[in-house]
């Protein structure tokens, strides 16, 4: 019996982890991106907006939708990435000498990440 037992938990936890990656790994619905900035709709129906200059990398969160997710944001300069940075509804990495060249924008700790660049500095 307490075989049977373990081995229906261990079923069940199986199944709860299935349905919880699953639901992390849903796509986003990118509704427009150019070189430097772009904007998707999660899965919740929030929008974010994420953008990169040479100065700043941001992410800004929509107040529409039902995301409990902040803004996630993370900066590429000469040195490497940045450590990524959260707010509740927007983030913002500064560089006063013009040092970041990519961004990646994301509305929460695993989400799908989406990548700015500027491009025009190669």
């Amino acid at each position: 019996m307490l075989r049977r037992t373990a081995t229906m938990l261990g079923t069940a936890a199986a199944a709860f982890l299935l349905t919880t990656t699953a639901a992390l790994a849903a796509d986003d619905e990118l509704i427009s991106a150019g070189e430097d900035n772009v904007k998707y709709r999660r899965s919740c129906d929030t929008v974010y907006f994420g953008a990169v200059g040479t100065t700043y990398a941001l992410t800004r969160k929509d107040k529409g939708g039902t995301c409990k997710g902040h803004a996630w944001v993370r900066a590429y300069t000469y040195s490497g990435w940045t450590s990524w940075q959260n707010g509740s509804t927007d983030v913002e990495i500064s560089s006063s000498g013009g040092h970041i060249t990519r961004a990646q924008h994301k509305g929460c700790a695993d989400c799908q990440v989406h990548s700015t660049e500027l491009r025009w500095l190669d």
